[in-house]
C-alpha cells in the first residue's frame, strides 16, 4: 500500500530509511558490473562523470532515493519548521539568480580547486563583496557551491554545471550574450529567477483578484500583474526591450532539454513501423531538435518542421549540421506556420507535438488540436508529448489506458513519487503563472482530445520531464 498506510511514525522512518539503504545497494551494484564510480557532490561535472547515471537501473534507484529522502526528511522535522522552511525557499531561487548573475561560476573556474575569496569573486559583476559572501553562504549551505574556509568558495558538482565556459572578460564585454553557444544550463537558471521569480509573486493576487481568478485568458495571468502589462508573455517577449530575455529563454529551453535523454523522442512509438517515405509534420518544431533525431534513427522517413518564420531560419542552419543534405534532397522541409492556423500538410502520416499544448489554456490548445484533425487522415497518428500529470493518490480513471498504469512504488512513497517528480509538477504552476496553461493529466489531455475530434489509444510514460507521450487517432 501507498501513501499513508503506515501510521506508527517510527515504522514509516525504518521504511523510508530502508528504501534508501535497497536504493545505494541497487546503485552500487550496477556500477561495479560496469567497472564505473558514482560522482561525488564534491567533484566537478563533466558529461563522462555523469555516465554512471545512465546505467540501467540507476536512474530508478536515484528516483528512490530522492522521493524517500525528502519524505524522510518532512516525517522526522516538526511540521511548523518544515512549513516555514518551505515558504523561505524563494530565499534559495533568489540567491541562485544573484550568483548566476554575478558570474560566479565562471570566475571559481578561473580561480582553480583552491577557490577564491569573495573580494575577488565580486570583481566578476562589481557585486558588493560582503552581501555577495552572504548569497554564497546561504547556496553552500544548500550544498551549492562549497565555503572552504571563511569567505572563501570553491565549485562543488551542482555550482559547476552553472559555469557558461565562458571568460569573466568576455562575459562583462557583452553580457547580453553571456548563453550564446552555452548549454543553457545558466539560461535556464537565468529565466526561472528572474521572469519566474518575479511571476511567482504575483500568483496570490492573480489568483484572488475579482477581475481575473476564474479568467483562462492568456493575458490575465499572475505574469501580467508582476510585468505590468497586457500582452501575452509570449508577445511581452518579442517585444524589443526583452530580447535579451527572448533569447535566453530559447537557450534555457535548449538546457533544459539535457534533463531528458536525447533519445527520448525515440522511445515508446513505432517511427520504424511507419511506411517508406512516410511524412511526420513537426508542428511547433522549434529548429528541429525532435525532428533530427528522429531522422537520424529512421532513413526512410520524411519530414516537415514548422514554426514561425524567425525560427525556421534558426532551424535551417541546425539541421543542415546534424543531416547534412537533408534539405537539399527535400527529405527535411521547414515551414513557416503558426499552429492556431489551418494546418497546410494534409494527410500526414504523423503530426508531433513536443512541449507545446501545456503552454496554453483548454480553448487554444483545442483550437490547435482540431486544426491538426481537420488536416488528418483516416491512417494519422497524433503524437502530444508532455507532461503527463499523476495525482498523489491512487487513479482509478486512467485504468484501460494503454501504458498509463503507473510502475509499483515500495510503501510509504506516494504512487507519484512525490519529491523526485516535483519539477513536473512546479512546470504546472509555472504554466498557471505564465499563461495560465497547464500540465494535464491522462484524463484532462483525453478530455481534449475527445472536444477536437482525436481518440486517446494509449501512453508512453517517461521519468523525464516533458519527455512522456500521448497517442491518438482520428475519431
Amino acid at each position: 500500500m501507498n501513501g499513508s498506510a503506515t501510521h506508527s511514525g517510527l515504522a514509516e522512518l525504518k521504511a523510508l530509511s530502508s528504501i534508501i539503504q535497497d536504493a545505494v545497494k541497487s546503485i552500487e551494484s550496477s556500477v561495479i558490473a560496469q567497472n564505473a564510480d558514482f560522482p561525488s557532490l564534491h567533484t566537478p561535472m563533466t558529461p563522462e562523470s555523469e555516465a554512471a547515471r545512465k546505467l540501467p537501473g540507476v536512474e530508478q534507484a536515484t528516483a528512490q532515493i530522492v522521493a524517500a529522502a525528502y519524505q524522510l526528511m518532512q516525517s522526522a522535522r516538526a511540521p511548523a519548521s518544515t512549513a516555514v522552511a518551505v515558504a523561505l525557499q524563494y530565499t534559495l531561487c533568489a540567491a541562485l539568480g544573484v550568483a548566476t548573475t554575478a558570474n560566479v561560476a565562471e570566475a571559481l573556474t578561473e580561480a582553480g580547486p583552491k577557490g577564491a575569496h569573495v573580494n575577488d569573486l565580486a570583481k566578476a559583476s562589481n557585486i558588493d563583496a560582503a552581501k555577495l559572501a552572504r548569497v554564497l553562504r546561504l547556496l553552500a549551505t544548500n550544498h551549492i557551491f562549497t565555503e572552504i574556509s571563511p569567505d572563501v568558495f570553491t565549485h562543488n558538482r551542482i555550482s559547476s554545471s552553472l559555469d557558461t565556459g565562458k571568460s569573466v572578460k568576455d562575459i562583462l564585454a557583452s553580457p547580453k550574450s553571456k548563453h550564446d553557444g552555452t548549454t543553457g544550463i545558466a539560461a535556464v537558471i537565468g529565466h526561472v529567477t528572474d521572469e519566474a521569480l518575479k511571476t511567482g509573486g504575483y500568483l496570490e493576487d492573480a489568483l484572488f483578484d475579482p477581475k481575473i481568478a476564474k479568467s483562462y485568458d492568456p493575458t490575465e495571468t499572475a505574469f501580467n500583474l508582476a510585468f505590468n502589462t497586457k500582452l501575452s508573455a509570449w508577445q511581452w517577449l518579442e517585444t524589443p526591450e526583452n530580447a535579451h530575455r527572448l533569447t535566453r529563454f530559447g537557450l534555457a529551453m535548449r538546457g533544459a532539454r539535457q534533463a531528458t535523454s536525447p533519445d527520448a523522442i525515440l522511445d515508446g512509438f513505432g517511427w520504424k513501423s511507419l511506411a517508406q517515405d512516410a511524412l511526420v509534420v513537426d508542428v511547433g518544431g522549434g529548429i528541429g531538435s525532435q525532428t533530427v533525431k528522429i531522422a537520424q534513427n529512421n532513413a526512410h522517413l520524411r519530414f516537415v518542421i514548422q514554426d514561425r518564420e524567425p525560427v525556421t531560419k534558426d532551424a535551417a542552419v541546425f539541421v543542415s549540421s546534424e543531416v547534412p543534405g537533408a534539405l537539399e534532397s527535400g527529405r527535411i522541409k521547414l515551414q513557416p506556420h503558426d499552429f492556431f492556423a489551418a494546418q497546410p500538410v494534409k494527410n500526414a502520416a504523423v503530426f508531433l507535438l513536443r512541449n507545446i499544448i501545456h503552454d496554453w489554456p483548454d480553448k487554444e490548445s483545442v483550437q490547435i488540436l482540431r486544426s491538426l484533425r481537420d488536416a488528418a487522415a483516416p491512417e494519422t497518428q497524433l503524437v502530444v508529448v508532455d507532461n503527463l500529470m499523476s495525482y498523489a493518490c491512487e487513479d482509478k480513471a486512467e485504468e484501460g489506458v494503454p501504458g498509463a498504469q503507473l510502475p509499483a512504488v515500495p510503501s510509504p512513497l506516494l504512487p507519484n513519487m512525490g519529491h523526485a517528480a516535483s519539477p513536473a509538477y512546479s512546470a504546472d504552476i509555472q504554466m498557471l503563472e505564465f499563461f495560465n496553461g497547464q500540465e494535464r493529466t491522462i484524463s484532462q489531455l483525453r478530455e481534449l482530445l475527445v472536444q477536437a475530434g482525436w481518440k486517446l489509444v494509449g501512453v508512453h510514460r517517461s521519468p523525464a520531464m516533458g519527455a512522456s507521450k500521448a497517442f491518438a487517432v482520428p475519431a
